[in-house]
């Protein structure tokens, strides 16, 4: 069982200390790749001792990954059966829209600010003729309102990101929600740039679909994430492969077809063992330490980052209000990737994205780092 969190803001100085990077680097990349807590790491050897010394009964055991898609479930506010590991976010996109049952004639709807591979996932779709509708950019992201504009009588998917990868604007799932469940619309989220760092629980947040990788706000490694389908909706939903572990049990001896009811029936042939033995003590650390406290730390760091580059006269690419947005601060640059290559050489990790520089603090970094980080920019 996970520990619930505290109803005590946690002590954030002693969580740092259980992130190695910040005894080197300043690391302000958690959009890009998270670093691993110690818990995390420590499941590394501990994976390859069960495979060297005890056989990798345990190593490889379906009892164990099953734990972690337990301990996912009640961290996201969802069902188990509701959860299927993929490898990445791309991955899960790709899932997801093939196997919605959309014809020739239907449409979907994307914002022009989405990241490539959701749009790739979904380009996919035109080769059974279904329509992609884009959602112009305006100053920012796409209000909830120019959607609802876009949607017609053959509008079956609206697809958003929950937090955009670029210059970090948060999306209001919950009202754009409300609006597609009025319509009979699906609503699909790539959720990676908000799952863990943001407490809202994935029932609250109203998408039907949601997919995360887990090496950013979950703190895992590349090549783990999960997809998430509303329950109601997998029987309707034929995924694009087939494998043993899609199937039900007994359907497996006669070679037969017979889907999972579940959202196991996304998953086809070995797991990533050690990715989730490492996402799984991830996982149990943000449970500890509360998703309601990792929240309100980056709010306050990233408010701290924004006034910091406001009295430098830096301008702010990422919407200042804090329901729209999450961790990341852009910033604009004449030269996105020299001036995340300077940082470097300071020992500070940014990342250039278009035509900003983005930071994304997370909570085991402080004000003082902050500080220095823009009084070398």
């Amino acid at each position: 069982m996970i520990e619930r969190q505290a109803a005590v803001a946690p002590d954030f100085a002693a969580l740092r200390d259980e992130f190695p990077v910040t005894r080197n680097w300043t690391y302000l990349d958690l959009a890009n790749k998270a670093p691993l807590p110690q818990c995390a790491q420590d499941a590394i050897p501990e994976f390859l001792r069960e495979m060297n010394e005890l056989g990798g009964r345990e190593a490889f055991s379906k009892l164990r990954v099953e734990e972690v898609r337990a301990s996912l479930a009640s961290l996201l506010g969802v069902e188990p059966g509701t959860i299927a590991f993929i490898k990445n976010t791309s991955e899960g996109l790709n899932i997801a829209a093939q196997a919605l049952d959309l014809k020739a004639g239907d449409n979907v709807i994307q914002a022009e600010m989405d990241h490539p591979n959701q749009v790739y996932a979904l380009k996919r779709l035109e080769e059974r003729g279904v329509e992609l509708k884009w959602v112009r950019n305006g100053e920012g992201y796409p209000p909830v309102e120019a959607f609802v504009e876009a949607m017609d009588e053959r509008t079956r998917v609206v697809a958003v990101s929950y937090v955009t990868f670029g210059i970090g604007c948060r999306v209001d799932l919950p009202a754009l929600g409300a609006a597609c469940r009025e319509r009979g619309i699906i609503l699909m989220t790539d959720a990676i740039q908000g799952v863990g760092i943001l407490s809202a629980s994935l029932p609250a947040l109203g998408a039907d679909i949601a997919v995360c990788g887990g090496h950013k706000g979950l703190l895992g490694l590349p090549g783990t994430g999960f997809l998430y389908c509303r329950e109601d909706l997998i029987p309707g939903m034929t995924p694009p492969f087939f494998a043993r572990a899609s199937m039900v049990p007994e359907a497996r001896p006669r070679m037969e077809v017979e889907l999972a009811p579940d959202a196991g029936r996304f998953e086809i042939g070995n797991q990533n063992y050690l990715g989730l033995w490492v996402l799984g003590r991830s996982v149990e650390f943000l449970s500890k330490v509360g998703l309601a406290h990792v929240e309100e730390r980056v709010r306050g760091l990233t408010t701290y980052l924004m006034e910091l580059l406001e009295r430098r006269g830096e301008k702010i690419l990422t919407p200042r209000p804090w329901e729209e947005r999450a961790a990341i601060v852009s910033i604009e640059s004449p030269d996105p990737p020299k001036a995340a290559a300077q940082l470097r050489e300071k020992r500070i990790i940014a990342s250039a994205r278009n035509n900003g520089l983005r930071f994304a603090p997370h909570f085991y970094n402080t004000e003082e780092e902050l500080e220095r980080v823009v009084g070398l920019l």
